[in-house]
């Protein structure tokens, strides 16, 4: 499952408690591998050590050590929190060059940039004291990545309305934001194999504008994929 941060759902899960799965870290296709740049932002080196911790406020005036958390609860509230918040501001004051950003496995948060990074943006994730990664010159943004997922979606959807296919045959439409964000996959499922290579056949290859590529696959019985 792929968790993509964004200012209502991302930040909305974690303050619920939510947990945040591993992914690998990005690897780039081939054709953006020599655009794309990825840097490593060490953060402040807060202290790790339980008192220190247990010090810092989650609230104004309320420290951790006056709440009765749990392990997951701490980890909530000294990483995942702050970096969600952060990127949340992001998002909202950086609409023209945020793309998308991730939680991922060993305590890492990735966050993508259309092109280069706004100062802004950096610190206000500097300003969380806490580690994080860009990726810069990816191309698109998150309203970018929206507008073209959606025109793949209409176009699938009347392709399958054409040729009298639905409901026996249904579609996703997502992208794996930790490798190829800029990779739109339509997945064609359904109960009834011939219905799926009938699905596949009317869909074809939608088209979509660059830098975004459209792959088209056939799944299995109805499924549910998340992604960005």
């Amino acid at each position: 499952m792929v968790i993509a941060v964004s200012a209502a759902v991302v930040v909305a899960a974690l303050c619920l408690g939510g947990s945040v799965a591993p992914f690998p870290q990005p690897s780039a296709p081939e054709s953006a591998a020599s655009v794309w740049r990825a840097t490593e932002h060490p953060g402040a080196g807060l202290p790790t050590d339980r008192a220190s911790i247990m010090a810092r406020e989650v609230y104004p005036g309320v420290t951790l050590e006056q709440l009765n958390y749990s392990a997951e609860e701490i980890e909530w509230a000294t990483y995942q929190n702050p970096l969600a918040e952060a990127a949340a501001l992001v998002t909202t004051e950086f609409p023209d060059d945020y793309s998308l950003a991730y939680f991922g496995p060993n305590r890492t948060f990735t966050i993508a940039f259309s092109g280069d990074a706004p100062a802004g943006a950096l610190a206000t994730l500097d300003a969380t004291g806490l580690p994080y990664s860009t990726l810069e010159g990816l191309g698109f943004t998150e309203a970018d990545y929206q507008a073209a997922s959606n025109n793949v979606s209409r176009q699938v959807s009347q392709a399958l309305d054409a040729e009298e296919l639905s409901p026996a045959a249904s579609f996703s439409v997502n992208s794996d934001i930790t490798k190829a964000p800029d990779v739109i996959v339509v997945t064609i499922t359904g109960d009834d194999e011939v219905a799926r290579q009938a699905a596949l056949s009317a869909v074809g290859i939608p088209s979509v504008a660059r830098p975004f590529v459209v792959t088209v696959v056939e799944g299995g019985e109805n499924e549910y994929v998340i992604g960005l």
